[in-house]
This record gives structure tokens, C-alpha cells and sequence, in this order.
């Protein structure tokens, strides 16, 4: 860890920290991400040429970062002079109005579904061999292994070509909008897709993806294939929607 006083927080002190601790990497990184918008250009200008072959990547699937936050937060910083808990709710995160998702990305079909916890945990089916080309995220300790984890499948034709855009597109995670009854995709720092209109029906499977969601600490996953009959899918995203930070 490099803490940098308020008063010297600036790209270039960023840039030596970050510097710093590539230096004493045992393996230097491919990748840096972060999470925060306000500190976009700034970040962007410190670490524009922090050192060649390591991308730059504005992104919330930052989950250690999240982790070694949430343990600050509960076992560090009540304990320091000055200590104010953070505000809830959305704290560091942006909101920004949905767009509309791009028509060819868009899936003829989807549907809220479930799989025990217990498959994506080590020795489950779930694993990197068959995910495609998607990615799992840590899951929280202490969950319960037979509890059902929410999901949402996508089923389109055009499966390898959604699967491969949303593999670059840093999805964060997704959230049924019981109010507006939309179903919105966040991807990269702030970036909201419009991905489908709520039924009446679906705004109840909804409520309840949202539901499993809260029990299992924002865990569900997103899966992308061709049919309904499809044996393989083009990808398998483990997600975890942060609403603490």
C-alpha cells in the first residue's frame, strides 16, 4: 500500500507510487484499473506512460480493491483521529442515465435464472475451462454454498458476437430497475446499457433477481449463448454489484 497525503495528491505524485510498486512487483502487472470518475483525467495523465506493456483500464471490476476497502473500512480507519464513516449508498460510483443498447448487440431473448453457489466455488462445474470468454470474480467468504445464485441469460444468435463485446467492455454487473422496469447493464467506470423493458412479469422475476442479489452480497452472473438448447456457452460472467463503495 502507498498512501499519498491530500494535500500532495497529484499525477505525478500518483505516478512515482505507482512506479514504486511495479518496482518492487516479484511480477510486473499487464493491467491497472481503477474505479474512480472524478479522478479520471487525473489518473489517466499519471499513468498515461507508467511503463510500456501495461494497459490502463477504467473499470469497476477492481474486486481486491473492493475487498482490502471493505476490511479498511471495518478494521482500520474507525480507529484513526478524524474518522468519518462514508456516506451510503453509491459513494464513489457515478450514476448516469441509461443508453440504449446498440441494436446488433441486442439478444432476441432473455431470462432470469439460477444455479446453486456451490458451482462456481473451486471443485464446482463452473469453471475456466467452459466459461467461454468470460471471467469470475471472487466470491465473498462466508456464503452459504447451497444458496441459488441469481443469473441472467442472454439468448441470440449473434451469441459469439454479444459475448466477445461484452469481454471488452469491462461489464461490471446487472440490475433489474423495479421502478423504471428496465434492466440495465453497467460496464466500465459509469456506463449504463438500456438492455430491456420489464414485462409484468419480468419486473416480478425481477424483484426476486434483485432479492438473491442482496443475500449473497450483489453475486450473480450473466451468461451469453446461442439457444435455449445449447450445450456450451460463448460466455459466463460471475458478477458482483457494489453498493457500498
Amino acid at each position: 500500500m502507498e498512501a499519498i497525503p491530500a494535500n500532495k495528491v497529484n499525477s505525478r505524485e500518483v505516478r512515482a507510487r505507482v512506479e514504486a510498486v511495479i518496482a518492487a512487483a516479484p511480477v510486473r502487472p499487464k493491467t491497472i484499473k481503477f474505479f474512480r470518475r472524478a479522478m479520471f483525467n487525473m489518473l489517466n495523465i499519471a499513468l498515461a506512460e507508467v511503463g510500456s506493456g501495461i494497459a490502463v483500464k477504467p473499470a469497476r471490476t477492481t474486486h481486491s480493491l473492493y475487498a482490502w476497502l471493505e476490511e479498511r473500512e471495518r478494521d482500520v480507519y474507525p480507529s484513526m483521529p478524524g474518522y468519518k464513516p462514508a456516506l451510503g449508498g453509491a459513494g464513489f460510483l457515478d450514476i448516469a442515465t441509461p443508453e440504449k443498447m446498440p441494436d446488433a448487440l441486442r439478444a432476441e431473448q432473455f431470462a432470469f435464472v439460477s444455479l446453486p453457489l456451490s458451482e462456481v466455488l473451486p471443485g464446482g462445474d463452473v469453471d475456466a475451462d467452459n466459461i467461454g470468454v468470460g471471467s469470475l470474480c471472487p466470491v465473498p467468504p462466508g456464503l452459504n454454498p447451497d444458496t441459488m445464485l441469481p443469473g441472467i441469460l442472454f439468448i441470440t444468435r449473434r451469441s459469439e458476437n454479444l459475448a466477445m463485446w461484452l469481454a471488452g467492455a469491462e461489464l461490471a454487473h446487472l440490475k433489474a430497475d423495479l421502478k423504471r422496469r428496465e434492466l440495465v447493464m453497467e460496464c466500465g467506470l459509469s456506463t449504463r446499457w438500456l438492455t430491456a423493458k420489464l414485462t409484468d412479469d419480468q419486473r416480478i422475476e425481477g424483484q426476486a433477481f434483485e432479492a438473491g442479489k442482496a443475500r449473497l452480497k450483489g453475486l450473480h452472473f450473466v451468461g451469453v449463448q446461442s439457444s435455449p438448447e445449447a450445450d456450451e456457452v460463448q460466455g459466463f460472467w460471475l458478477c458482483r454489484e457494489m453498493t457500498n463503495l
